[in-house]
């Protein structure tokens, strides 16, 4: 595996929203036109990107700087690590025709206060409680046990593009959480770090981020 730290050169890709953001890199990765993504990927700032990918990026006309290092991390059970983690808070549930949809959790807590007449927290707030709520379902996938009270969620918010050729916008809601986990499961953990966790790894998040605590 590897871990690259990718700048694009704005001059190149002066309109770079999240889908020409998801074009460019995929053109960094796709080297057949059958290959499937094995990559992911975390928007840093405007032109810059980090990738965790099973394969080097390319170096492409419209990349400015490129650093690619091979990435193994070593873990323990009972190591304590910070992490970092962008996920689409989303919950899957059947409408109303039997269809199954994705549900934004912060959306949802929402119109649940409404209904129940209860005064609204900030979305941040609500947002703290989703995240709680998010992980701790996921343990057993993470392979880490979070720590609650370290739980901090940096922003939440919505991005919203069109695919190409599409009629409707796409809107994504965006969680940027951090904080201190224990290691259960090397296995699993190694897996959600090289994989990925949640929805939309294509556009952004699901790239988990650690260091030693």
């Amino acid at each position: 595996m590897y871990m690259s730290k990718i700048e694009l050169d704005m001059a190149k890709s002066s309109r770079l929203g999240v889908y020409e953001a998801h074009q460019a890199l995929w053109k960094l990765f796709s080297d057949s036109p059958d290959r499937e993504r094995d990559f992911l990927y975390r928007r840093l700032d405007t032109a810059s990107f980090l990738t965790v990918s099973r394969r080097r990026p390319d170096r492409r006309g419209f990349v400015h700087t490129m650093q690619s290092k091979e990435y193994a991390p070593v873990l323990s059970a009972g190591d304590r690590l910070m992490f970092s983690l962008r996920f689409n808070p989303v919950v899957k549930r059947r409408n109303e025709n039997g269809r199954q949809v994705r549900v934004d959790m912060v959306q949802d807590e929402r119109q649940r206060l409404m209904r129940e007449g209860a005064q609204l927290p900030p979305r941040p707030e609500i947002a703290e409680g989703v995240a709680e709520t998010w992980l701790d379902k996921r343990r057993r996938d993470l392979g880490l046990s979070p720590e609650p009270a370290s739980l901090m969620v940096e922003s939440y918010d919505q991005v919203r593009f069109r695919r190409h050729g599409g009629k409707r916008p796409v809107v994504l809601s965006c969680i940027d959480v951090r904080g201190f986990a224990a290691v259960d499961d090397t296995a699993l953990l190694e897996r959600a770090l090289f994989n990925g966790v949640g929805c939309a790894k294509g556009f952004g998040f699901g790239l988990l981020l650690i260091r030693r605590a």
